[in-house]
């Protein structure tokens, strides 16, 4: 019982962290399209290209990450049935 709940809740994260992944990856590819030329700015102006990525990686991260945050309840009521189930048998 304790490793088919394992298995499941292992799949669920992965799960969401594909998708997690597949949100950023969709907002960085159209965002360094769109702005193409903001990079090629701050690239001319002297920046590095790690600080010239910064804000396009900020944005995607935060497109990839907030969804899952805001599902919070969601992962405390999978986590605390976990435990309970550990907890019991």
């Amino acid at each position: 019982m304790k490793t088919l709940y394992l298995i499941i809740l292992l799949g669920l994260v992965a799960w969401k962290g594909w998708l997690a992944f597949e949100r950023g990856r969709r907002q960085w590819t159209s965002d360094m399209a769109q702005y193409r030329g903001l990079r090629e700015y701050l690239l001319g102006n002297g920046a590095t290209v790690a600080e010239a990525r910064r804000p396009f990686v900020k944005r995607a991260f935060l497109r990839a990450v907030k969804p899952m945050a805001k599902q919070w309840r969601l992962w405390a009521i999978v986590a605390v049935v976990g435990v309970l189930i550990w907890i019991i048998f």
